[in-house]
């Protein structure tokens, strides 16, 4: 136990020196004493690039870290930081890159793509000696991950998940995310991305202001910002379309008639998407993380998803902490009572999937 807790301390601590600066670093370079090596494996007859985190410490377990809905994929700098502070403590970190979830693609098929590109992990005996592996993943791809590691074909070879900010009813987080004016812009830009193409006939129109507003919020460039790429593509559109794209962007009414004229066509998507449905088999043990002032996945969706995993007899652990924000992995330390939950909370992830006896 008091390894495990150490882990969880040392990750954080980690964490939190990187939220101001963080050195990704290249190929097979130093690593804090251990090295980054970029390859791709096979899966199912399609190359699968991947990120591996190797540690001079003594190995204490695989764990599998999927980015989340990013166009940097498992280069995002939150994920390489999570993946550096797993990697010092002695874990061998693999991040996966899968090509639909960094463009931004909300679908069930994921995971399968997840569960498959798992399997191929495990199946390595080089990559994981003991044919078992943790799982990690923020927002999105935390709920994906969920499900994935529900399916019997790798449902015994996951130990445990840890999803941060994960949904659980995708179609309450997608309404929030279109009607609510505290809500995440850049979570409602990703679901216009799925319904727009669905019912407007000048979609092109609208996936172009769509791209050029992801593009500003990534570069953390302001909305209003007059430059911005968003305001650029504006500038070569007749006024007639721009007050197409402002209403898109402006009208939350007209947005929720969006989604529910969509609905029909996404009704088995989002069947598909019921996360409490697709745990049901899970047999990992679970660790959730919300940051209670999420503003893209309400952290409600967390608890909701904790209460169903108690009902279900699950082993599942739950903190909500104002210390993070969505699907974040910079960690800010300011009250010890918190933090203590959060380290208690990694440390029981960690004893489900250390090799290292406690």
């Amino acid at each position: 136990m008091l390894h495990s807790v150490w882990q969880a301390s040392q990750i954080l601590l980690t964490l939190h020196s990187q939220s101001k600066h963080h050195k990704a670093l290249e190929g097979q370079s130093a690593l804090g004493g251990g090295a980054l090596f970029s390859y791709d494996i096979e899966v199912e007859g399609a190359r699968i690039p991947v990120d591996h985190y190797e540690s001079n410490a003594q190995y204490a377990g695989t764990l599998v870290v999927v980015h989340g809905m990013s166009p940097k994929g498992k280069q995002d700098p939150r994920v390489s930081a999570l993946c550096y502070a797993l990697s010092k403590v002695g874990y061998r970190v693999i991040a996966p890159e899968i090509e639909s979830i960094k463009q931004l693609t909300i679908c069930p098929s994921q995971i399968d793509a997840i569960a498959k590109i798992l399997l191929a992990i495990v199946n390595d005996q080089i990559i994981t000696p003991s044919g078992r592996i943790g799982l990690m993943a923020p927002s999105f791809s935390g709920a994906m991950c969920l499900a994935a590691a529900s399916l019997p074909v790798i449902k015994d070879r996951i130990a445990a998940v840890c999803a941060i900010g994960a949904f659980t009813e995708v179609d309450s987080v997608m309404r929030y995310l279109l009607n609510d004016d505290a809500a995440d812009p850049y979570g409602r830009f990703i679901v216009l991305k799925k319904i727009v193409p669905l019912v407007c006939a000048e979609h092109s129109l609208f996936q172009g202001a769509l791209d050029a507003a992801i593009q500003d919020n990534l570069n953390e460039v302001a909305f209003d910002e007059f430059s911005n790429a968003y305001n650029c593509y504006l500038s070569t559109l007749a006024e007639q379309d721009r007050q197409k794209i402002r209403r898109l962007f402006h009208d939350a009414v007209y947005r929720e008639q969006l989604f529910s004229s969509s609905k029909s066509v996404l009704s088995e998507e989002l069947k598909l998407l019921d996360i409490v449905q697709r745990v049901q088999d899970l047999s990992a043990n679970v660790f959730l993380l919300h940051g209670s002032r999420d503003s893209v996945i309400p952290s409600d969706q967390s608890e909701k998803l904790f209460k169903q995993l108690i009902a279900s007899k699950k082993k599942v652990e739950l903190v909500v902490t104002p210390f993070i924000s969505h699907g974040d992995t910079r960690f800010r330390f300011s009250q010890v009572p918190d933090i203590a939950k959060i380290v208690n909370g990694f440390a029981g992830y960690f004893r489900s999937v250390s090799n290292i006896s406690a």
